[in-house]
């Protein structure tokens, strides 16, 4: 989604910037976690509880408390020997206009309550990640509205040398409370380590994005049904999972990207992909496509997340997932597609779609690129020809409309349409960093470079550097 991707890269510029070099993560070793799930009655209310047991002794736990009568709250409490234990968070400044974020240390013994952000406890001998309680209504379509007003901060208990968290679940008819928190009998980040202490003021699970029981969710754009100013949509993307997986030197990293794509498998759908489930005003106006729809890049993102995590955790749920989703995408690339003529006809593929019937849509740059890359990289890991063989066409889509694809001031068109038009800005550099995995990719299979898509690469590349644009991946 145009305007939905604005938002996501925010994000996406810090995140990504916590790959580490891949020679790290040779040293990486896991093994499967144990996960249980059951639901209790509690006073007012069900209390949903998902437990994820590491081998190494980590805890990963995660609380949904639904509202069925308005009740006095439902406590968690999680004991620590509290002797010098600090809480770790973020903390916001401003430096002359523009907003700093440093770590901020705050001595668990002077305290009574946390500030209401995620952060870190240290103790003598537990440590803790955990995010604020989060309340909110369930709009429907995956959606929900935050309700601030009923978040009560977590407060610390002290007896002698011993101390406990006591998180309060509201609980309200019609209200979710939600909670999570990770445990370990060692330091979940490196703090020691300035270059990854740094990196991690970047992890947003708060204000732009949440993490909840069902999911990754993000701040919901204004063009989306249901929406309000404090709504949250369930993305099938997840770009704070992109960022743990490339960060072999953090447990709680390693521990919460396993999580993360874990909860992803259990969301796809049978046939292999993830629904957008609010409707796009946008995508109703201009093509007829209601909620529940299939946004390629979003989609292609997830999968390759869990193509990364099928060859990092050695998960083979994670193998099939990906694989599920490259036969949906083949299908919908055979149902959903252009035929570009040259030499040999290419494809370009539509953006979205949605079983019901709908105007054809159009075909972006930045998406028709990513599901190429996907395609290669699921061909070099499984060798099914299937996946390079639509790769292959879809290139030709791209590449026999060469220079078409450059505007007169040398930057490229956002999408192609099925009238034959190219029309919207583009993203100052989203599509330059897809064009460049384009042709490394492209490299490592064939040995050589695509002139066209070096020539588009080019064209950006001066663009770029005249409209002074900073690529942050670079």
């Amino acid at each position: 989604m145009t305007k939905v991707r604005k938002y996501v890269l925010l994000i996406l510029v810090v995140l990504v910037s916590l790959a580490m070099p891949p020679s790290a993560s040779n040293a990486f070793q896991w093994e499967k976690p144990v996960m249980k799930e059951d639901v209790v009655s509690v006073n007012g209310g069900a209390l949903r509880q998902k437990i994820y047991q590491f081998k190494n002794g980590d805890v990963f736990r995660m609380y949904r408390l639904e509202g069925q009568l308005d009740s006095s709250p439902h406590v968690l409490s999680m004991p620590f020997v509290g002797d010098g234990a600090t809480f770790r968070h973020v903390l916001k400044m401003d430096n002359n206009g523009q907003t700093t974020r440093v770590w901020n240390l705050l001595s668990l013994t002077e305290a009574n309550e946390l500030p209401l952000v995620p952060g870190f406890i240290e103790s003598p001998n537990r440590y803790f990640w955990f995010a604020p309680p989060v309340v909110y209504s369930p709009l429907g379509r995956t959606t929900i509205d935050e309700k601030k007003e009923h978040t009560v901060p977590i407060t610390i208990k002290k007896d002698w040398n011993r101390m406990q968290l006591e998180v309060q679940l509201p609980v309200k008819a019609g209200l979710v409370s939600e909670w999570w928190i990770m445990e370990s009998s060692s330091t979940l980040v490196p703090w020691d380590n300035q270059l990854i202490a740094n990196l991690w003021l970047g992890v947003d699970l708060a204000d732009k994005a949440k993490w909840l029981y069902d999911g990754y969710y993000y701040a919901s754009p204004s063009t989306y049904v249901p929406y309000t100013v404090n709504a949250f949509w369930r993305n099938p993307e997840n770009y704070v999972a992109r960022s743990f997986l490339t960060n072999p030197n953090s447990k709680a990293a390693q521990n919460m990207g396993y999580v993360m794509l874990d909860t992803a498998v259990r969301n796809q759908e049978p046939e292999g992909h993830w629904k957008t489930y609010p409707q796009s005003q946008w995508l109703s106006d201009d093509y007829g496509i209601p909620d529940g729809f299939y946004d390629t890049r979003f989609n292609t993102g997830m999968a390759e997340l869990l193509l990364d995590g099928c060859k990092k955790y050695g998960e083979a749920e994670f193998c099939e997932s990906a694989k599920r989703y490259a036969l949906y995408l083949r299908n919908h690339a055979s149902q959903y597609h252009y035929v570009i003529p040259g030499p040999q006809d290419g494809w370009l593929v539509a953006d979205y779609a949605h079983p019901s019937p709908h105007k054809p849509t159009h075909v972006s740059l930045n998406h028709q690129l990513a599901e190429i890359n996907f395609l290669w990289k699921m061909h070099m890991q499984f060798q099914d020809p299937a996946d390079q063989a639509l790769a292959n066409v879809m290139l030709l889509g791209v590449t026999n409309l060469g220079e078409k694809w450059i505007k007169q001031n040398g930057d490229l068109h956002y999408a192609w349409f099925p009238d034959g038009k190219f029309d919207r800005p583009d993203y100052p550099y989203l599509t330059y960093n897809d064009l460049r995995e384009t042709q490394r990719l492209y490299r490592s299979i064939y040995g050589m470079e695509q002139p066209v898509i070096a020539q588009l690469m080019k064209s950006k590349e001066k663009w770029m550097a005249a409209n002074n644009v900073v690529n942050p991946f670079k």
